[in-house]
């Protein structure tokens, strides 16, 4: 079994016993590279050395995943905060280890993982080593001489291997940070539906704050509501399996929404482009939602059935006045079916007289007094 078919199947597994960090390691894209000596990970790309990953065992690989995502989520958070530096990365290292412990993962030999941080907040392990680095007279805020205290007190036992997660130097983009918040918010409702969720959780760091409620987490959070069935993590889907992605399956149909793009004269190329650019970030989110694209002003121009974030392309035609009611009569023709409309437009336009039956989402460019039926989510 060579490396990258090793780390898929450590995927797999973390997606059928722990659905929290299983569906947060698939979205990790595992690169084979011979310049590094183990692994190296900053929450999008996994970077390996194939040597390195064939020494280890499954449990070990769905232990460095998950370490590697919860880090991942965790300095994201702390970046919001102003917190960084090699001793807070290390105590949450010990916090997270404490966690997957809790959770019964198995714990290869020589990772940061000490029983006195049971039941610690990172915040209090953090305070604990900064006390026993100044006790020993160590600078605790200079990280390269924290980081050498730290090996030459770990190299005594020569239990390296799993000591400390690598960091890829590069900076994520603020829409891969948004992505991954919000595939957490996800993973989160998913799990806890199905009674799933990391115990100890909380536990993690006690000061973040949450961050006001935006349209994208109200508008994931909708289709999600709507998915006809719950997650079924028994088997994993395999349709993504060849790309190194284990994403748990449905059980059986799944939502099919209905999504228009306003392409009326009143919306600016740049906000037209935005549309676009969320409508993407819809599709590969929801791989496993069958989404039909409208393209409408006046009229529906065009209609494309898309399933899953291969392939995403479609002509865009309009440039007339805006009536929405077109939409609906498509939709009420074709859709008789239909849960949920996302239509993405200003606002300025004809409604329908009588709201429709299914609940529909209006993605709005700029704020409106007044919109007759369903919800307003202002995006800009």
């Amino acid at each position: 079994m060579n490396a990258n078919t090793l780390l898929i199947k450590a995927k797999s597994q973390l997606t059928t016993k722990y659905p929290y960090f299983g569906m947060l390691a698939s979205r990790l894209k595992h690169e084979e590279s011979e310049n590094i000596e183990s692994y190296a990970s900053n929450g999008v790309r996994f970077l390996y050395n194939p040597d390195f990953i064939n020494s280890c065992t499954i449990e070990e690989l769905s232990f460095i995943l998950t370490n590697c995502v919860m880090h991942h989520i965790l300095s994201h958070q702390q970046r919001k905060l102003k917190r960084k530096g090699y001793l807070w990365q290390l105590a949450t290292d010990y916090a997270i280890n404490n966690l997957l412990f809790k959770n019964g993962m198995k714990m290869p030999h020589g990772v940061n993982y000490d029983k006195k941080f049971k039941n610690m907040y990172a915040e209090e392990i953090y305070d604990f080593l900064k006390k026993e680095l100044i006790e020993s007279g160590v600078d605790a805020f200079d990280d390269e001489k924290v980081q050498q205290n730290d090996e030459q007190k770990n190299n005594r036992d020569n239990t390296q291997k799993f000591r400390k997660v690598k960091k890829i130097q590069e900076n994520l983009d603020e829409r891969d940070e948004e992505q991954w918040e919000y595939a957490s918010a996800l993973a989160k409702e998913v799990s806890t539906r199905k009674s799933l969720m990391p115990l100890g959780f909380e536990r993690l760091a006690k000061k973040v704050v949450a961050q006001n409620i935006d349209w994208k987490f109200e508008l994931y959070n909708a289709i999600n509501r709507h998915m006809r069935n719950n997650y079924a993590f028994m088997p994993p889907n395999k349709k993504h399996l060849y790309r190194g992605f284990a994403l748990p399956s449905l059980t059986s149909d799944t939502l099919s929404l209905i999504v228009a793009i306003d392409t009326s004269g009143s919306i600016r190329e740049e906000i037209l482009g935005a549309f676009i650019e969320e409508f993407k970030a819809i599709m590969q989110n929801f791989p496993a939602v069958n989404i039909e694209l409208l393209i409408a002003d006046a009229k529906v121009h065009a209609h494309y059935s898309f399933r899953g974030a291969e392939d995403i392309e479609f002509a865009l035609k309009g440039g007339g006045g805006t009536d929405y009611r077109p939409v609906f009569e498509y939709i009420d023709a074709n859709f008789p079916m239909s849960s949920m409309l996302l239509y993405f437009t200003d606002g300025d336009g004809i409604f329908p007289r009588i709201p429709p039956s299914y609940e529909v989402l209006w993605a709005l460019s700029n704020k409106k007094d007044r919109i007759p039926f369903g919800r307003a989510l202002v995006i800009f």
